[in-house]
């Protein structure tokens, strides 16, 4: 056995812990947004919602796992590799003060600058639906900072390993969500704004649980939370030094979908609730094949340039991200194949309810059909960016990001005005893929080759065209015959029955691939 099959194996298990995590996570989430889709539709309160908590997401994951993954958590990991475990602890204490102070900084900003904030991503919206999404604001902007600091306790599980519990902890957040719209929406009877005002208390409530159960974790590694503010800390000065690059990268990140929210508020009502509704059930996939991957990485690559032989650390760095490609192209492939071909079934049979009848439908499946041709864009583009700040590269992340932004906008303008909210998903899509070329580039220069060469390229065309056919055929032979929602469900069942069967008989999926595990 190589060298590196240990490693292979440790890094499956951890992207199957966070691969459960997620789904269990998403798919909590997945009932959060059905509830919320039975409310509301695709109404304008529904828009309003979508626009609340889309400037909340904004501020989470500007201050939140995305910057820490680029500062914090490869000191940390080094620091641990490198047996100074003390010195680790005393770096995430430091950490933890630091970003507690931001987060009161920020949470209260938010709350002053709600009606601009509320302006800047919805001014298509009309003046009464703009106050109530600034009111809204007022409530979810300092959720997000719970959230954050959330954030730091997942670093610090995922530098140890812990992975499952750090991703599934959102349940928390949902669970209290769909609870806070049944009691008021079913039980106390309240409608529209009311219940919308619910939801966002709901919301507050559950990132404190989550947030409790996240702390309690990390105590356990920790010994104690009590934070720090000093700079003395070893790798506590280092860490600031990357937040700058990391917080450009993240903040143009950021900037991007905030003017894809404000393009979409101009399309009419509805507009902005089908392009939430749509990027939801993108994000299920994307979830666990981009963020789930890279998240399994980070602590792994950054413990790789603890190798005093440049040499050795590029070989273990290339060796990863083989791997880890290998495992998300796996998955991704007929993850495409069903959001490109199959995404009016999906969303029967994952939306359909209520007051999110067929027209509502129909529009939520074409916009997540164009985001299915950027699912493995994204997630490769995650991975590479993890592979950068593992090298402590914060800048190039940083760079790719802006051109990013600069094209997914330029897209977006071009093409909204014929296709409506498909025009802004695609101009993100074409994106996506320029900002992991990018990255690809860049880190073929600096690892010497990246091995992708060693893909089952040839394997992964033909597990798409097997996962496709037989769904297809079914569609086609059931259209008309039946109800819909039965079609839309035996079509999706027979393409994950498809994707298994190809996928075991090419030889992609086993338990040593896929799981981690010694056959």
């Amino acid at each position: 056995m190589s060298q590196a099959e240990p490693k292979q194996e440790t890094s499956g298990r951890a992207a199957l812990a966070v691969s459960l995590g997620i789904l269990l996570s998403r798919g909590v989430g997945l009932v959060r947004q059905r509830v919320t889709a039975h409310y509301f539709g695709t109404s304008v309160i529904a828009d309003v919602l979508a626009a609340s908590f889309r400037i909340g997401n904004v501020a989470q994951n500007l201050f939140g796992e995305g910057t820490l993954s680029a500062s914090f958590i490869p000191v940390y990991a080094r620091l641990r590799a490198q047996g100074k475990h003390d010195e680790a602890r005393e770096l995430a204490r430091a950490s933890l003060g630091l970003l507690a102070l931001a987060v009161v900084v920020v949470s209260a900003l938010g709350v002053a600058l709600a009606p601009w904030l509320s302006l800047a991503v919805a001014w298509g919206f009309g003046a009464e639906e703009r106050a109530l999404t600034t009111e809204l604001v007022r409530i979810l902007f300092p959720m997000t900072g719970l959230l954050v600091i959330g954030a730091w306790a997942l670093g610090v599980l995922n530098a140890h390993g812990d992975f499952f519990v750090s991703y599934a902890a959102p349940v928390a957040w949902s669970a209290v969500q769909i609870a806070a719209l049944v009691v008021a929406g079913s039980v106390l009877g309240m409608r529209e704004e009311k219940l919308a005002w619910a939801l966002s208390l709901g919301a507050f409530g559950g990132a404190s649980l989550q947030l409790g159960l996240l702390l309690a974790r990390a105590r356990r590694y920790l010994g104690t939370l009590h934070p720090t503010l000093s700079l003395a800390v070893a790798g506590t000065r280092e860490a600031i030094s990357k937040l700058p690059s990391a917080l450009l990268g993240r903040g143009v990140v950021q900037l991007s979908g905030l003017v894809d929210t404000l393009l979409v508020s101009f399309l009419g009502a509805g507009a902005m609730a089908t392009f939430g509704y749509a990027q939801m059930l993108y994000l299920l996939p994307m979830s666990v094949l981009g963020t789930g991957e890279a998240a399994a990485a980070l602590p792994e690559l950054a413990s790789a340039t603890a190798a005093s032989d440049a040499t050795e650390t590029a070989t273990r760095i290339r060796v990863r991200l083989v791997a880890g490609l290998a495992r998300t192209l796996t998955l991704a492939v007929p993850a495409v194949v069903v959001l490109c071909g199959f995404a009016n079934e999906l969303v029967v049979v994952l939306l359909r309810t209520g007051e999110f009848a067929g027209e509502s439908s129909a529009r939520v499946a074409e916009a997540l059909s164009v985001y299915g041709v950027a699912l493995i864009g994204n997630a490769a583009g995650r991975l590479f960016a993890t592979a950068s700040f593992a090298l402590g590269d914060t800048r190039t992340p940083a760079r790719c990001a802006i051109a990013r932004v600069v094209v997914s906008t330029l897209c977006s303008l071009a093409l909204m005005q014929r296709f409506g909210v498909r025009g802004v998903v695609a101009g993100a899509a074409l994106a996506a893929w320029l900002e992991a070329g990018l990255l690809a580039a860049r880190l073929r220069g600096e690892l010497g080759g990246l091995g992708l060469a060693t893909l089952p390229t040839a394997r992964l065309l033909a597990l798409a065209l097997l996962t496709l056919g037989p769904p297809m055929a079914a569609a086609r032979y059931f259209a008309g015959r039946t109800s819909e929602p039965l079609i839309a469900l035996v079509v999706l069942t027979l393409a994950g029955a498809a994707f298994l069967a190809a996928a075991w008989s090419l030889k992609l999926v086993s338990p040593r691939s896929l799981f981690g595990r010694r056959s």
